[in-house]
């Protein structure tokens, strides 16, 4: 229970990697708003979870390409916890895998909105909070493509996940005087819906075969253990660090 007493926000909570985070965070005592987006069964199914397990956990709709949801969200998770302690940026899409030179202009910027600008306008409203308390965690969810560039046809998604490592490693410098961190988690491929959407089963396997080291998936609660880790005092020295979840596919 190395997060009792605290409090944590994750977008993107409704299913996959967001969903592992929220639960890992609560079973390590932290009080949970879920963010979700269209997926509201989902939302609840994880809070009654979180709640039968004697955990705390909060439901929030809100799209977080939106400034306005997010001030919502942020309002709504403040008045039913009363702070802020550790906010997970979990929300993304690859959007559509296409080439880049049939990539529409809407494509891209979706792609930058969901990805990219939402984490930083929720990371605006994650400062005064933290700085507040002098204490927080900021932890950006980017992916191993982040690294690589990633596979065919995802320049858009993977261009905004490389820009949130600078992300994290500008506001680690102006949140560190705050003893409040700013890191990001790169996964590689994991066992979620992202890759049922977005990649073909036999492309998938090849890729495990031939790029993964572990030739396996990850699952998402290997990533959210690793979360629970960067939000906790155990690393507390650590701030504007990549923590690569990927069985080898990049090794920096």
């Amino acid at each position: 229970m190395r997060l009792k007493g605290r409090t944590a926000l994750v977008t993107g909570a409704s299913s996959g990697i967001g969903a592992a985070i929220a639960r890992e965070l609560a079973c390590q005592g932290a009080s949970v708003t879920i963010n979700y987006f269209r997926n509201e069964a989902g939302a609840a199914e994880l809070r009654e979870i979180i709640e039968k397990g004697g955990g705390e956990a909060l439901a929030v709709q809100a799209d977080v390409r939106s400034p306005a949801d997010i001030d919502r969200l942020f309002a709504d998770h403040l008045n039913r916890f009363g702070q802020l302690d550790i906010l997970v940026n979990n929300a993304g899409d690859m959007v559509k895998r296409i080439p880049t030179a049939d990539t529409p202009e809407e494509i891209w910027r979706e792609a930058i909105d969901l990805n990219l600008s939402s984490a930083f306008f929720c990371c605006q409203r994650a400062i005064a909070p933290m700085i507040a308390q002098r204490w927080g965690r900021v932890i950006n969810i980017s992916s191993v493509g982040g690294r690589t560039g990633g596979g065919p046809g995802s320049i858009p998604y993977h261009a905004a996940k490389a820009a949130l490592m600078a992300l994290t490693k500008g506001l680690a410098k102006e949140l560190a005087p705050y003893s409040a961190t700013v890191n990001t988690v790169a996964p590689g491929i994991i066992a979620t819906p992202f890759h049922d959407r977005h990649t073909a089963p036999a492309q998938r396997q090849e890729w495990l075969k031939t790029l993964v080291p572990m030739q396996r998936a990850g699952l998402p609660e290997e990533v959210a253990r690793v979360v629970a880790f960067v939000a906790s005092d155990d690393a507390s020295y650590m701030t504007g660090a990549t923590l690569d979840v990927n069985g080898g596919m990049a090794m920096y």
